[in-house]
């Protein structure tokens, strides 16, 4: 549905969100482009981390980015804040998002974070070698909905 919205309306073969959005003054093309791999990579790390199923706080601690990025946007337009501080707000917000991953990791000896961050970097680099979106999804899609269950750890929710 995205694919077909995103075919049907949009203006510009080279518009989207991450290649038409604004860098401060004086970013260097590195700096930008580092920014820019980072929350392609959180993009997909999102993505798995609302399909995961040992810890339902994931999918909470992923709203905290997707909302912030447009309230941070707001602030950028209304000339409230600078697009610097919209990039270290909005990398920070994603950041935290690991702290979740990071308490499963240590306080439950869950490997979700590790496992999460596999996932990820795979479908972003099959994107990044130009592997068909739907081919990377539908195994990932496939997994979690036959085994995702059993891996939910009841007793410590």
């Amino acid at each position: 549905a995205a694919s077909w919205a995103t075919k049907s309306l949009r203006h510009d073969d080279m518009e989207s969100t991450t290649a038409t959005m604004p860098y401060w003054e004086g970013c260097s093309d590195q700096t930008e482009k580092v920014f820019k791999h980072f929350y392609a990579l959180a993009q997909f790390g999102a993505t798995v981390g609302c399909m995961m199923t040992s810890n339902p706080a994931w999918p909470l601690a992923i709203l905290l980015p997707i909302q912030g990025a447009s309230f941070l946007m707001t602030l950028v337009r209304k000339g409230i804040i600078s697009t610097m501080s919209y990039h270290m707000a909005y990398a920070f917000s994603l950041l935290l998002v690991f702290a979740v991953g990071v308490r499963q990791l240590f306080w439950m000896w869950s490997l979700d974070l590790v496992g999460l961050f596999v996932v990820a970097i795979m479908a972003y680099q099959g994107r990044r070698w130009g592997a068909n979106k739907f081919l990377i999804w539908i195994p990932i899609v496939l997994l979690r909905t036959t085994v995702g269950d059993d891996y939910l750890q009841w007793d410590i929710w």
